[in-house]
């Protein structure tokens, strides 16, 4: 499920220094001029690193969330190519160095055929040494974190709720409504999310094709309560 009318209100929710904290992470753990970042959101990170000159192609499910980023793009001056694209069926003209998917946009995939498949369609988008970066939630995050989790805010101009429930294992149901009430606007959005163990993650990621991965809790070493995975993924041992 994509955003819709909500994508033009995401940043306001987002805390900088994440984008901040992510832009480095990469910059880290990978070398890289080309980059197709998938679910890129309203652009964020593909902006920072279209300023360092890489050249990236940003895509996304959602209209709007691709909106509001060449919006950003040309308020920031930055050369952003963009896109509408399926991360669960798509293929590129030419390997990139880099691919992306953060900010758990791989939850919005909710079968594991088609998380697979996502994996595979990465690995033969990449060259040879390439690498790919994605993030889930955990299951300690789905399962003891968001369960029951209510966040409400209403302030003159602006009304904001969050509410999240567990529908399975590993699986839950955001529902989000904001009232603009400067510009009259009323916004009902749900969208489901689903993650999977790391050792399934692992499988299906080797059965892809990749051979050399690690993986971080937030930005930091794993541990068992760590609510964002980060796996960076190496594309060896073929000439692809």
């Amino acid at each position: 499920m994509s955003y819709e009318n909500f994508a033009y209100y995401y940043d306001s929710l987002m805390d900088e220094q994440f984008y901040l904290d992510y832009y480095n992470f990469i910059n880290e753990h990978a070398d890289f001029k080309s980059i197709l970042e998938l679910g890129c959101g309203t652009g964020e990170i593909a902006i920072r690193l279209a300023k360092d000159n890489k050249e990236i192609y940003a895509t996304d499910l959602s209209k709007d969330m691709l909106e509001v980023a060449r919006l950003k793009a040309l308020d920031a001056n930055v050369n952003l190519m963009l896109g509408r694209v399926d991360m669960t069926d798509f293929k590129t003209d030419k390997a990139v160095d880099l691919i992306l998917c953060l900010c758990d946009s791989i939850n919005y995939v909710l079968s594991k055929k088609k998380v697979f498949q996502t994996f595979k369609n990465v690995y033969e988008s990449l060259k040879y040494n390439g690498t790919f970066i994605f993030d889930v939630d955990s299951l300690y995050k789905m399962d003891y974190i968001l369960d029951g989790y209510f966040e409400e805010e209403d302030a003159e101009d602006f009304y904001f709720k969050w509410s999240v429930k567990k529908v399975a294992l590993g699986k839950v149901e955001h529902f989000v409504e904001i009232i603009d009430k400067e510009n009259n606007e009323h916004i009902k959005e749900i969208h489901l999310q689903q993650t999977y163990s790391i050792e399934e993650y692992l499988t299906m990621l080797k059965k892809a094709g990749f051979n050399d991965i690690e993986y971080y809790g937030e930005f930091e070493k794993y541990h068992d309560e760590s609510q964002r995975i980060i796996f960076i993924c190496h594309k060896r041992g073929d000439s692809k």
